[in-house]
């Protein structure tokens, strides 16, 4: 039971970091490179953020 809610919790933590990473990106765009704010923007943002997260954990470096 205990690997089920290590997993679980491992798994809203990426959540929570993709969220803050994409957050980042998207006032980046919004304030530096003023990009015009949008809920596209805002879900372009978080999903770039989560690929990218998953493509630095599983890199073979």
């Amino acid at each position: 039971m205990s690997q089920l809610i290590n997993e679980i919790l491992l798994r809203v933590a990426k959540l929570v970091a993709a969220a803050i990473v994409g957050t980042i990106v998207y006032f980046v765009a919004v304030g530096g490179l003023g990009v015009a704010p949008s809920f596209e923007l805002a879900a372009l943002c978080w999903i770039s953020a989560a690929v990218g997260l998953l493509l630095v954990e599983s890199s073979p470096i």
